[in-house]
């Protein structure tokens, strides 16, 4: 499903700002106080060109050290303060966006996920807001300053000579409309840099998390290639970048220089003294850097703007639909599934015409070939997508009456793709919600999944940190952790997707025999690719092309011709070798 694009404005941006309004109104006398004392001390020169240098007056002489000290220490004061506060009041800002991106990441749906890259989203929540977070304070910290500094400037101009002011305000229109035309170009090549700094940063954890895969069919060549591409292109435009800015930093300067050789043609023709040209002179050339600075920053902007548009992308997702109004209370649970479809897009269906009825307590394997459908029916219960058509009741109740953190709370998973945090085993074992149980229910979660073995040789034991992703762990060890997680958790409902792939043989047996205790009683939802694994169950569902081609015990479906029987002997055939997923 396409959206279109967020498109940012600066201004909307600084709808952040409103918490923080008192250090942000403090932080713009600074700037106002910063432009002012520049101004005023060009203004000032040409009376201290006049009474000091020629009317010789001591008293403009001795007092000339003292003032320009104290318009000097005034300014600073009114620099830092704006400085200081400006970058204050950015932090601030990207901690409160960093944290929002963040707790959409954790609400988001599952076909959020599904549609974009993990590198793209990391990127989003580092580069891109690191990227706002110049556009918000240190380049709000220039446009200000150098907004206010032009008023002033121009203050100083008109006082001295209005004619004079009028001729240098002529360029000023011209110069915003160049700033206009050339933001557009500025913008696109902002969205290009944040696509390139995305794609390199996937690149990069494809890279460190396949190491091995990548090492041993030699792919070196082509991942330094793509990742060479992918820098290269980012390189080329930032240099657009700049190359553009300075172009219109050019013709802005030159626009001024064609104002400033009229207005020295015209002062020099008139009766306007010496030392109040001085001053306009030195008003209209500090006008020229201010000018060049805020060129430079509006094309900046343009940059800010685009990584604001992908991480506002991100903060317009609606969250998880939560439909429920009812809390969910059982000790065991019953599934039914009644003429269940679902489509992932909207045009090829999935699973379509599926009617299940899964008692409380029983076990149940979904076989079949790789893409028959099993993983998309399992996760239909936990609610990570929604049925298309037809309806699933637990207990009788449709599913999507009931919340769904009072829905998970009576499911467990253990899936053949182990996740663990980069922490002790003791917070990944009692994980989130379970981490009040005590250390001997710990214990014996890990005792039951056969980890306690090995947790024991640890270093440290349960507080040993296991590293990303549990690398200081086998595979077999990592399952095992898994496992013992969703033992703690003593949910009704329990899904296994494969939950002993990882494992060894002997490991195998003896995690066969604790997920069989662990069953008992409770809701088994098993998907199954290593058919042995799952003679014991209550019931094996077979699933081909979206719909249930076979159901029954094993005994009852090896019995007959069909899919299951056929998985079977191909298994046995290959001594046991399974084709994953």
């Amino acid at each position: 499903m396409n959206k279109t694009p967020h498109q940012s404005t600066y201004l909307g941006l600084l709808r952040y700002v409103k918490p923080y309004r008192l250090v942000f109104t403090a932080a713009i006398i600074g700037a106002i106080i910063d432009a002012s004392m520049k101004a005023f001390f060009i203004w000032s020169l040409s009376y201290i060109l006049e009474h000091a240098f020629e009317q010789q007056d001591p008293m403009w002489i001795k007092g000339i050290p003292l003032f320009v000290i104290t318009v000097f220490l005034i300014r600073s004061v009114g620099n830092f303060a704006a400085a200081y506060g400006f970058t204050w009041v950015g932090r601030k800002i990207i901690n409160d966006l960093r944290s929002a991106v963040f707790g959409q990441y954790l609400q988001l749906p599952q076909r959020f996920y599904d549609q974009h890259s993990a590198g793209g989203l990391i990127s989003r929540i580092t580069y891109d807001i690191e990227q706002m977070a110049n556009g918000v304070s240190k380049n709000f910290v220039i446009i200000i300053r150098e907004m206010l500094t032009i008023v002033f400037y121009l203050m100083v101009m008109f006082y001295y000579s209005w004619e004079l002011a009028l001729a240098a305000f002529v360029a000023f229109p011209i110069i915003g409309l160049i700033i206009r035309l050339v933001n557009k170009r500025f913008r696109r090549i902002g969205h290009g840099i944040q696509q390139s700094i995305a794609r390199i940063t996937q690149t990069v954890e494809e890279v460190v998390k396949g190491h091995k895969i990548v090492k041993i069919f030699k792919g070196q060549q082509q991942e330094s290639e793509k990742f060479a591409q992918n820098i290269n292109n980012n390189r080329q435009l930032q240099v657009k970048i700049v190359a553009t800015q300075e172009v219109m930093s050019s013709i802005n300067l030159m626009l001024v220089a064609v104002a400033l050789s009229f207005i020295m043609y015209v002062a020099a023709t008139s009766s306007m003294s010496a030392a109040n040209f001085m001053s306009f002179m030195m008003a209209m050339l500090a006008l020229m850097p201010t000018i060049k600075n805020l060129s430079a920053v509006f094309s900046t902007i343009q940059t800010t703007l685009a990584a604001a548009d992908s991480v506002m992308d991100v903060l317009a997702e609606q969250p998880e639909k939560d439909t429920g109004s009812q809390s969910f209370q059982a000790d065991q649970v019953g599934i039914v599934f009644e003429q269940v479809g679902f489509s992932y897009d909207g045009e090829t269906t999935a699973l379509h015409g599926i009617n299940l009825d899964l008692k409380a307590g029983q076990s149940v394997a979904f076989v079949g070939a790789s893409g028959g459908g099993k993983t998309t029916l399992v996760n239909l219960v936990p609610r990570f997508y929604d049925v298309t058509n037809g309806r699933i009741l637990v207990n009788g109740a449709n599913i999507q009456d009931f919340t769904l953190s009072s829905l998970r709370d009576h499911i467990s998973v253990v899936s053949q793709e182990v996740i663990l945090f980069n922490d002790s085993v003791r917070n990944n074992i009692a994980y989130g919600a379970q981490a009040n149980h005590s250390e001997a229910d710990i214990v014996q979660a890990a005792k039951q999944a056969n980890a306690w073995s090995f947790i024991e040789q640890l270093p440290d034991g349960l507080d040993t940190e296991l590293g990303d992703n549990g690398t200081r762990l086998s595979g077999g060890q990592r399952q095992r952790i898994a496992i013992a997680r969703a033992i703690l958790k003593d949910a009704p409902v329990l899904i296994l997707d494969e939950a002993t792939s990882a494992l060894d043989t002997e490991s195998e047996k003896h995690i066969q025999l604790a997920l069989e205790q662990l069953m008992k009683n409770r809701t088994t939802l098993v998907i199954a690719h290593r058919l042995s694994t799952i003679e014991n169950v209550d019931q094996v569902v077979v699933l081909d092309a979206g719909q249930v081609a076979q159901m029954g015990s094993h005994d009852q479906l090896m019995a007959e011709p069909g899919i299951y029987a056929q998985l079977q002997q191909s298994q046995q055939i290959n001594n046991g070798i399974t084709v994953h997923e």
